[in-house]
């Protein structure tokens, strides 16, 4: 039976994700932040950071039939020197990344949630989610 996990010899000719450098949302303490993504998104890259202070946090990949499909738990002493990022894989549909603070409201955190691969055939447009407010 094949294991569930990655060995050192399946990581070889990969590297590791660099950390954003883009300006992220800022997540409260105790707070939860979602980033609804396209249907044509594939892969997309999270970055947390902090500006020196503990980071614990913990991302969640919500899918279409409002179940959880992957989930990471973060724990650091300092989110500025180092940085969590990761790339996941994101299933076919529409996908939400959520991200919840669990540290206290004394230690935001930023987060980035950015697409690194998109479906082959994409035209470039993204597809709205939720309607719009009507003048009336």
């Amino acid at each position: 039976s094949e294991s569930p996990y990655i060995s050192e010899n399946d990581l070889r000719g990969f590297r590791r994700p660099t950390p954003s450098s883009k300006r992220g949302e800022r997540v409260q303490g105790g707070a939860l932040k979602t980033f609804p993504l396209d249907y044509s998104v594939e892969a997309a890259q999270v970055t947390i950071t902090t500006d020196g202070m503990p980071m614990n946090a913990k991302v969640e990949l919500w899918g279409t039939s409002s179940h959880i499909k992957q989930v990471a738990e973060i724990y650091n002493d300092d989110g500025q020197k180092r940085p969590f990022a990761c790339i996941i894989d994101l299933p076919g549909g529409s996908n939400t990344i959520a991200v919840y603070n669990e540290g206290p409201m004394e230690y935001p955190i930023s987060v980035v949630v950015e697409p690194v691969a998109r479906m082959e055939g994409w035209d470039g447009t993204e597809q709205k989610f939720g309607g719009s407010l009507a003048p009336w």
